[in-house]
């Protein structure tokens, strides 16, 4: 009997252990700051048979993919999903700038050391894993990127920087530029529009093999009018050879 009910007390001491050791939960977010976010765990606990729900954690750190001085960091926004990583040890210091130091607290696995990682989905929302990498969205980029292999683009982009392009490059649909283009080699084009009243100018011999028009006068069937001085009479030149 002493057996069995030291049994018990011990099975009641694990589990209680067990349950106030947090690993990690699944939340939504309540709010977003500069660098942090806040958010309320969605899995209500259960104690003495009563759902309870667990109040909303703020200024958590979110986790960003980087290296060195380069990131890609996604926006987020609220109602969105995340899972929370509780740290075994009290990260006060760490997060304050200080490495290698006693925890601040003896506190362990505890809400308050909660770390957070945007990007999880119910099945109802469950984004379909691509056979390659996907974006979707607007994309902002600074500094240099580095691409190897085929790229799609569906949406927008905005470039703040310099961009360089080694190897070929074949566009459909119409390109639009503000500003000066400089070309070293061959423009090989079908249809060439300009437009804004803008100006191309060409140090280098320009061919073509179609027609070319200035202010709907053609370059290679046009004649010209002309006066005889003697006979004050006039007539027409014949097209150009």
């Amino acid at each position: 009997m002493e057996r069995e009910t030291l049994t018990n007390i011990l099975n009641i001491a694990v589990k209680q252990s067990l349950a106030n050791l947090h690993t990690s939960l699944i939340a939504k977010v309540t709010a977003v700051n500069d660098s942090t976010i806040n958010c309320k765990p969605v899995i209500n606990r259960v104690v003495n048979d009563e759902s309870i729900g667990l109040p909303e954690f703020v200024e958590v750190p979110v986790v960003t993919l980087q290296g060195g001085g380069s990131y890609t960091m996604h926006p987020i926004a609220v109602d969105d999903y995340c899972l929370l990583i509780i740290s075994e040890r009290c990260f006060d210091r760490w997060y304050s700038g200080q490495d290698y130091k006693d925890p601040l607290e003896l506190r362990m696995h505890d809400y308050s050391d909660a770390i957070a990682i945007v990007g999880l989905n119910p099945l109802s929302s469950a984004i379909t894993i691509p056979a390659e990498t996907t974006e979707n969205g607007n994309r902002t980029q600074i500094g240099e990127y580095t691409h190897t292999g085929d790229r799609t683009q569906t949406g927008d982009i905005t470039l703040t920087g310099n961009y360089t392009q080694v190897g070929d490059m074949e566009i459909t649909g119409d390109v639009l530029i503000t500003g000066n283009l400089t070309v070293t080699g061959t423009i090989a084009a079908g249809n060439f529009t300009g437009i804004g009243g803008g100006t191309m100018t060409s140090t280098s011999s320009i061919e073509t093999t179609g027609e070319m028009t200035a202010s709907g006068v053609s370059l290679s069937s046009h004649t010209h009018d002309y006066t005889w001085t003697a006979a004050a009479g006039s007539s027409t030149t014949s097209a150009p050879n």
